[in-house]
This record gives C-alpha cells, structure tokens and sequence, in this order.
C-alpha cells in the first residue's frame, strides 16, 4: 500500500512476508494520554520551545509524529508542514487524534515504535515526544526514528531524565500501585481513591481544572504505564554516534524529560 507525492513513494513499510505483533489493546487503548483538549491555545502554550521552532523552521516539508498519541503536537505542526503522517500503537488514541485534527492534512498509521511503518528516509522532521522510554527498547525505538529520516532531516526527541526523581517515583510508589492493581481492592483503591486524591491535587493545589477522566489519564501514565525507562544526556549521544547522527540542541528542562533536536548526517 503506496501513495505518490512529491517526496516519492512513501507509505507502508514492507516486511519480507512478516506479520507484524501489535497487541489487541495497548496500555494506552485502555488510558490514552488524553488531557487539556479543551483549549487548543494552552496546547501551544504548552509545546516546548524546541519543539515549535523546528516546526516554524521547515515549512513545506514532511513531519512524521512517531507515537502521536492523540495528536496535541500535529496541531501546531499543521500551520507549516506540506504533509503529516501521525503513526500510533493506540487505536484509541489515534480515534481522538483524528476527531481532534478533522479537516487537516494529516493522515495516520497505527504502528509499532520499533518496527516504524514507513519506509526509510522519507521524512524531513520526526518527532518523538515522550514515547522512546515507553517501547522497552529505547535504542531501537531510537534507530526507527532515525531510519525514517532523510539525511540533514532532524530530529525532536524527549525522554526521561536517568538523574532526577521521577525513576524513584515510578519504580517506588508507582511500583506499589502496580502491585496493588493485581488484585480486585487494590484496583478499587487506585481508582476511587487515589486518582481522586490525584484530581484534588490537581484542582485545588495546581489550580487546573481537568475532568476525572483526564485526571485518571494523567495519573496512569504517571504511575501505571507498564514500561518506563530513564536515559543520560550520555546515553542519547552515544545511539547518535552509532546511528550516523548527532545533537545540535538541547535543553535540560525543569521537567521529567530532557529534550534534544538531533540532526541525521549526510552518508
């Protein structure tokens, strides 16, 4: 299955008769990372910097948006890309990513991080906003971001810091509640309880006014998600220098994430 643009022939990925294993329902079918879509201006608002600069600084060109989730970045990338392809394990997700963007030029895939869909060196700009850490293979989900990429395309990539107190959260307290969904109370507990302690937080502490629902999404991607890994500055250099790329910027944040715009160098 192909379409023909300006770029070429760009579509789905062969696979040498295989059959690729995409689960029936992924985490984020059951808890999509669906939050704040009630203003698209705070989702701006909200984009990192980085990650809108590069947007502004290619126009006319392809993006690809590799774990789109429910399509909060493709928004603002719709002012300036010829073309958007959003590729999501989630069929959930991607249900509210195309009702979020009707009418836009984007078109979706569901796929797999580490097997991307797509053919090799088709994309001008790839962005990987928080996904690399959720694959179980960091590395790899890396390389599939850069094959997909053009040679001088670049590349968004934000990942969990390894140095900050996130890992100890996720693996401490968010391993407490893990272990406690295994049985009928503790998922009670977690769901009438904690996540209403969550939404409490949320409201009267941080002021933001997001529903139950949104809460509880937030609050499973926090704590539940199944796979979460933590990366050093190091550690992304060193899948640059064996993937034939390297980092042109970078900001630490004051988040759990720290972001790099990496560029694929010519061969």
């Amino acid at each position: 299955m192909f379409f023909k643009d300006k770029y070429g022939y760009v579509g789905i990925r062969k696979y040498n008769n295989r059959k690729m294993m995409v689960p029936d329902a992924s985490f984020y079918d059951i808890t999509p990372f669906h939050y704040g879509y009630t203003s698209k201006d705070d989702i701006i608002a909200n984009m990192h910097p980085l990650l809108k600069q590069l947007m502004e600084q290619n126009p006319g060109k392809l993006f690809c948006d590799i774990g789109c989730g429910c399509g909060r970045n493709l928004l603002y990338a719709c002012n300036f890309a010829d073309r958007l392809i959003g590729v999501d394990l989630s069929v959930e997700s991607l249900g509210y990513a195309k009702d979020f963007l009707k009418g836009e030029k984007v078109e979706f895939l569901q796929g797999d991080n580490l097997d991307i869909p797509l053919d090799s060196e088709i994309a001008d700009v790839v962005i990987s906003d928080g996904v690399c850490h959720h694959t179980g293979d960091t590395k790899r989900a890396f390389s599939e971001c850069v094959r997909i990429l053009k040679p001088k395309g670049k590349l968004y990539l934000a990942v969990y810091k390894k140095y900050r107190y996130y890992p100890f959260v996720y693996y401490l307290i968010g391993g407490f509640f893990r272990f406690i969904r295994k049985i009928k109370l503790g998922n009670y507990l977690v769901d009438f309880l904690f996540v209403r302690i969550h939404y409490m937080m949320y409201r009267f502490i941080k002021k933001k006014r997001f529903s139950k629902h949104e809460t509880r999404n937030i609050f499973y991607d926090y704590f539940i998600t199944p796979i979460a890994s933590f990366q050093s500055k190091g550690d992304v250099v060193s899948w640059c220098e064996a993937n034939n790329c390297r980092v042109i910027n970078y900001s630490r944040t004051s988040g759990n994430c720290h972001v790099f715009i990496i560029i694929k160098d010519a061969k």
